[in-house]
C-alpha cells in the first residue's frame, strides 16, 4: 500500500513531465508510418510523369534499360531514387531490369507502383504499340492522382481543426482552473458555515489541472488516430499530431502557473 501510494504521488507530482514523455513517444511511433505515407502519396504522383517518359524512350527506340536511365535522371524525387535503386539491382544483383523491378515493386508498400510495374514490363515483353499503351496508362494514372489531391486538399482542414479544438479545450481549461476555481473557492470561503454537517468543498487547482490533462490526452490519442486514418490513411501516421496535441495541451494547461497566475 505505501508502494502504491509513492507511485501515485509521483505520478501526481511528475504529471507534466510524463504527458511530454508520452507526447514524444506518440511522435516516435507514428512518425515512421507518416513518413511513410507521404513518401507514398509523393512517389505515386510522380508515377503519370514517368510512364510518359517511357513512352517517349519507347517511341525514341530505347530499350528498358536505357529508359529506366533517362527517368532516373529527371531529379524528380523519390521516383528518381527508386528506378536507380533498380538498375543498381539490375547491374550488381544479377537480375534483369524487368526482374530488379519487380523486385523494388514487392519492397514498396505502395499497390499503385506495383501496377505501374506491371504495366512496364508486361508492356516491354508484348512490344505491340507500347508508345500508345504507355500514354493511356499515363492518362489513366494521371487521373487517379488528381483525384486523390482532391480528396488530400479537402481532408487537410480536419489536422487543422484537430489542433484547433485542442487549443479551445486548453483555453477553456485555463478558465475554468485559474479564474473560476479562485472565485468559486472565495464564495466558499465567504458563505456561512457548514450546513448540517457538511463543509463545502472546492477541487483544489493542482488536482483540477491533472484531471482536464487526463482528458486532454485522451481527446488527442483519439483525434490524432481518426485524423490519420483520414489524411494518412493510418491510423498510427495520425500518432504524430496525437503526440503533439498531448504536449500542446500540457503546456497550455500549466502555461498560465508558470507565468504567474
Amino acid at each position: 500500500m505505501i508502494a502504491l501510494v509513492s507511485v501515485l504521488e509521483f505520478l501526481y507530482v511528475r504529471a507534466f513531465w510524463l504527458g511530454v514523455g508520452l507526447g514524444a513517444v506518440l511522435i516516435a511511433v507514428g512518425y515512421g508510418a507518416w513518413r511513410r505515407s507521404v513518401f507514398v502519396y509523393r512517389l505515386e504522383g510522380q508515377i503519370p510523369q514517368v510512364l510518359r517518359v517511357f513512352s517517349d524512350a519507347a517511341a525514341a527506340g530505347l530499350d528498358m534499360r536505357s529508359a529506366l536511365e533517362v527517368a532516373a535522371q529527371l531529379g524528380v524525387r523519390p521516383m528518381a531514387d527508386v528506378l536507380r535503386r533498380v538498375l543498381s539491382l539490375a547491374e550488381v544483383g544479377g537480375l534483369t531490369v524487368e526482374e530488379a523491378l519487380w523486385r523494388m515493386a514487392g519492397e514498396l508498400p505502395s499497390a499503385n507502383f506495383r501496377r505501374f510495374a506491371l504495366i512496364i514490363t508486361e508492356g516491354v515483353r508484348s512490344g505491340a504499340r507500347l508508345p500508345e499503351v504507355l500514354d493511356v496508362a499515363a492518362r489513366s494514372f494521371a487521373t487517379v492522382v488528381e483525384f486523390r489531391s482532391s480528396l488530400l486538399s479537402q481532408l487537410r482542414p480536419y489536422v487543422a481543426l484537430f489542433y484547433a479544438v485542442l487549443l479551445v479545450f486548453a483555453a477553456l481549461a485555463d478558465v475554468l482552473v485559474y479564474f473560476l476555481l479562485p472565485e468559486l473557492a472565495k464564495f466558499s470561503a465567504a458563505s456561512a458555515g457548514p450546513i448540517q454537517g457538511i463543509q463545502p468543498a472546492v477541487v483544489s487547482r493542482d488536482l483540477a489541472i491533472r484531471v482536464l490533462y487526463i482528458s486532454g490526452i485522451a481527446n488527442s490519442v483519439v483525434g490524432g488516430a481518426v485524423v490519420g486514418r483520414l489524411v494518412s490513411g493510418s491510423a498510427r501516421a495520425g500518432m504524430v499530431h496525437g503526440g503533439a496535441g498531448v504536449i500542446m495541451v500540457g503546456v497550455g494547461l500549466w502555461a498560465p502557473m508558470w507565468l504567474g497566475f
